[in-house]
């Protein structure tokens, strides 16, 4: 069967964009007011550990994707246990997140469209696009990325003259508590949710090196991330952020540039809802590939489209409001993804590290004992 293969650049592209994600549509937290680019920066920090798990377990098992290094470290049975384990996260985030943006959707723009609509064609071009596999969900990327890049740029610039630098202080007025708090929940959402490329990190190129996707992609969504709050924050306030659902995009409608370029959160938007569809095509993606390997299936594409359809349905009754939803992602979430972010992949690590040293000291008594019977032949034929 086609192997898929996507490059370093293009998977940092993913990832990156992946990182920013919902997140523009849900926001950062709050807790921490004014301070909450600090909570960003701590949480970088903090997920750069993580992280390098991730990497590491990938560089333990080049060109094979997390469900078959599950089956190599455990067997068939447990495997796909913990294989059913992530493929329910995969699921239950990749519904959310199908929630999030058809929300978003329709409080912006189509208030009168039942969200039930909203979700199920939203679920159409994530299931288009990983029917279509990770390499076009690679090259688009690659392609609409600048352009997205351009964009905030456009909209930094553009707000520039409406920024308020004392809106940023005083710095750590309420000390760290609040800082720690908001780091916490941004750890979790959403650097640790990088975990899911371990589902398809057989598809990176062999010269990849997990350690540049990770770590680049941390920096510039990191980055990216800390630019819009500081932005947000000068723009319009704490206490305005608080009051707001979705403040980026609050943000991006207040922009003016003189009285003739007006109507700016159309940009915003587009950006937001298509860093929420990559983000959706990640998690969907990994959920068809981990059904495809429990059930022994070759061919996940055809998979696709049932199971994002079956997503989509899901995700419609979540929720009985948005502002539950974003309760549900900014504060039951992060604890919710312990298990999923942390504590099973560092039984994975802990178990591949084992497994590695065991078969380097196999490999090494075996070749010690071909170079004692190489010289002991050589020795009887000298004699």
């Amino acid at each position: 069967m086609y192997k898929e293969i996507i490059s370093q650049k293009q998977a940092i592209v993913i990832m990156t964009t992946f990182i920013i994600g919902s997140n523009a549509i849900l926001g950062i937290g709050h807790k921490s007011k004014q301070d909450v680019w600090i909570a960003v920066i701590m949480a970088m920090a903090a997920s750069s550990i993580i992280m390098a798990v991730y990497a590491r377990i990938i560089k333990l098992f080049p060109e094979k994707n997390l469900f078959e290094i599950l089956d190599d470290l455990f067997g068939k049975v447990i495997g796909k246990f913990i294989t059913l384990i992530f493929v329910w996260f995969a699921f239950h985030v990749g519904a959310n997140i199908i929630k999030n943006t058809s929300e978003f959707i329709r409080i912006i723009s189509l208030d009168s469209t039942p969200v039930c609509i909203i979700a199920l064609m939203t679920g159409i071009v994530i299931a288009y696009a990983v029917r279509s596999g990770i390499e076009v969900i690679g090259r688009l990327i690659s392609i609409v990325f600048p352009i997205w890049v351009m964009g905030t740029l456009l909209l930094s610039l553009l707000s520039i003259g409406q920024y308020d630098i004392n809106r940023l202080k005083p710095v750590l007025y309420e000390g760290f508590g609040p800082v720690i708090s908001d780091a916490f929940r941004i750890f979790a959402l959403p650097f640790a949710e990088t975990v899911i490329f371990l589902s398809f990190a057989g598809s990176f190129q062999k010269k990849s090196s997990p350690y540049k996707i990770y770590y680049y992609s941390l920096l510039m969504g990191g980055l990216y991330l800390v630019i819009v709050i500081v932005r947000t924050i000068m723009m319009i306030g704490t206490t305005n952020i608080s009051m707001q659902m979705f403040p980026t995009y609050i943000t991006a409608r207040i922009i003016k540039v003189g009285d003739f370029i007006e109507r700016i959160e159309l940009i915003s938007s587009v950006l937001i809802i298509l860093c929420s569809l990559t983000k959706a095509m990640v998690f969907l993606f990994s959920f068809t590939k981990g059904v495809a390997h429990i059930f022994n299936i070759k061919d996940y594409h055809k998979l696709a489209a049932p199971l994002v359809f079956l997503t989509s349905i899901y995700s419609i009754p979540m929720y009985k409001s948005a502002i539950e939803m974003i309760d549900w992602a900014l504060n039951i979430f992060p604890y919710y993804a312990i298990p999923f972010q942390i504590i099973i992949p560092v039984i994975i690590w802990i178990a591949a590290e084992i497994k590695s040293r065991k078969t380097q000291n196999t490999n090494g008594h075996n070749k010690d004992e071909t170079v004692i019977k190489g010289d002991a032949y050589t020795q009887r034929q000298n004699s």
